[in-house]
């Protein structure tokens, strides 16, 4: 049934004059989510606000990093073409230097080559020196044969041994006689037969180097007790030299070994 034009005029009316009524008519027309929905939508227009304003600071921070990005990837782009260049300069002194090496072991290749030629002419040379020094020495020491008696020994000379006597004296006992020290005392420097005042027979073994080490004090005594096993008489040992080196000079000041000091007037020939 159609309500009359005067009931929907008082209908109107209410509605615009009575605010409980307005509520009470909201009410039975819409639902409670429509009647909340304005309310809602205040909040949500407010938290879209907030949204808004928190998200034009983090574009903005966005764009200050992107902008210092852009910077830092032009100083990048800068240092990467640096970095080309540098390692194709790099590479080049790499070519340069495998070269030098190479070069550079070859010429030590050759170095010591020449090295190795030179030190052996020098040894050659020092070696002919050592044996020119010995021979000197060796002759000056025979050439002084009695004043070493004299002097050193406190005898008197009677002659000196030639090889041939060497070999006669020690062939009785050649076969309880190592080869080898049989070999060194013929080949001694010096051996001399004196006498002490007594008329005792005395024998001297003499060896002759520049500067005397171990091997000429070994062959000294090593004769001289050859000499004794060989004729039951005392023989003294005795280097001959310009100088001793350490382990020498020890025998000769604990008085094992006697030393005759050659000088350069005794190395130079008359």
């Amino acid at each position: 049934m159609a309500a009359s034009t005067a009931t929907q005029e008082e209908f109107l009316r209410l509605l615009d004059e009575n605010a409980e009524f307005r509520q009470q008519v909201r009410q039975r027309i819409l639902s409670q989510e429509l009647i909340e929905l304005p309310e809602r939508f205040a909040v949500f227009a407010s938290r879209v606000d907030e949204f808004i304003t928190e998200q034009r600071a983090i574009n903005a921070e966005q764009r200050e990093f992107n902008a210092e990005q852009r910077e830092f990837n032009a100083e990048q782009r800068a240092f990467n073409a640096e970095q080309r260049e540098f390692n194709a300069e790099q590479r080049e002194t790499n070519a340069e230097q495998r070269a030098f090496n190479a070069e550079q072991r070859a010429f030590n290749a050759e170095q010591r080559e020449t090295n190795a030629r030179v030190e052996k002419r020098l040894q050659g040379i020092a070696d002919d020196i050592g044996m020119l020094k010995g021979n000197v020495a060796v002759r000056a020491t025979r050439d002084n044969a009695e004043r070493i008696v004299e002097q050193v020994l406190d005898l008197h000379p009677l002659s000196i041994l030639s090889r041939s006597e060497l070999v006669a004296m020690l062939r009785p006992k050649a076969s309880e006689i190592e080869r080898t020290w049989r070999h060194s005392f013929y080949r001694a420097d010096l051996v001399m037969q004196c006498e002490a005042d007594d008329g005792t027979v005395h024998y001297m073994a003499a060896e002759a180097s520049y500067t005397a080490d171990r091997r000429d004090t070994d062959r000294a005594l090593r004769n001289a007790g050859l000499l004794t096993r060989c004729t039951n008489a005392p023989a003294h040992a005795i280097v001959a030299s310009v100088r001793n080196d350490h382990e020498v000079q020890a025998l000769v000041d604990a008085g094992k070994v006697h030393w005759f000091q050659l000088t350069n007037r005794d190395l130079t020939p008359d």
